[in-house]
């Protein structure tokens, strides 16, 4: 059943294109290599340019389904001193870009500026100067009483983001900043679960992020970058726990086993990327 939803699926998430930050040069999740290497640009056809769907969209659907806001489960702020090297700085701007648009679509609007700061941060010595500057961060600072134009602002500030990077010939940057985004994505999916029940519409909705991984592992695999073989093996190890679910059988789309695994394997490279 998975299969043949495969298609239908990923084309409709793929119209709300990620509504929250990313911009940044990274590495391998290796955060002892010496990771200036990355600094160098790759030709890139932007008409080819892979984006994923928004995590916003993703939490908005939490939401919906009755998932309390919850602070402990997203990326300390305090963990930015950890972040020294090229790859850790790029893969937490993802991270922190994903905990931006949670807090945003909960509502919480003091963090909201917390974690656009932290963005902000690691923007500023990844040396990307659009969408994360000091005129957006004024201009949240201006909104926080105001939900609605936070929302917009932190949208306004994704695209010029993502224009600064693609104009420069810095896209190639983005697939590592969007897996950072994705992982912390399903990160907080996951810990949204109160208790695993198959029929669950957040369980499901996880299990369909299977559909999503398949094609960021082909879109990262096609850069043909040696960097990315770190991140790719990671995320293979991954897939392989999602594949199981096209051997259920037709009226089951995951088991409580397999669920388990994918928490597992989620928690541990979120972990990785964070520590």
């Amino acid at each position: 059943m998975i299969k043949n939803m495969k298609n239908l699926i990923y084309c409709s998430l793929i119209l709300s294109v990620l509504a929250y930050s990313c911009k940044t040069d990274t590495q391998p999740v290796d955060q002892n290599l010496n990771t200036d290497t990355i600094v160098k640009e790759q030709v890139i056809d932007h008409n080819t340019q892979y984006r994923l769907p928004s995590p916003v969209e993703f939490f908005l659907y939490i939401k919906e389904n009755k998932a309390k806001y919850n602070k402990t489960i997203l990326n300390s702020p305090d963990n930015i001193s950890k972040y020294y090297t090229t790859a850790s700085k790029a893969i937490n701007f993802g991270i922190y870009a994903s905990d931006l648009a949670y807090c945003t679509v909960f509502g919480q609007n003091q963090e909201t500026f917390i974690y656009f700061t932290k963005a902000k941060n690691l923007a500023d010595e990844l040396g990307l100067t659009e969408g994360f500057d000091e005129q957006v961060a004024k201009r949240i600072d201006q909104n926080l009483n105001n939900s609605d134009s936070l929302y917009e602002i932190t949208t306004d500030g994704y695209w010029q983001a993502v224009s600064f990077l693609e104009e420069r010939d810095k896209s190639n940057l983005l697939p590592y900043i969007l897996v950072g985004s994705w992982v912390e994505s399903v990160h907080i999916a996951i810990h949204s679960v109160t208790k695993f029940k198959s029929d669950d519409q957040l369980v499901i909705r996880i299990s369909e992020q299977q559909l999503l991984l398949e094609n960021l592992i082909d879109h990262l695999n096609s850069l043909g970058d040696d960097q990315l073989k770190d991140i790719l093996s990671k995320l293979t190890e991954l897939q392989a726990a999602f594949d199981l679910l096209y051997d259920n059988p037709e009226d089951v789309i995951i088991t409580e086993e397999q669920y388990k695994e994918i928490v597992k394997q989620i928690d541990a490279l979120r972990t990785q990327f964070i520590s």
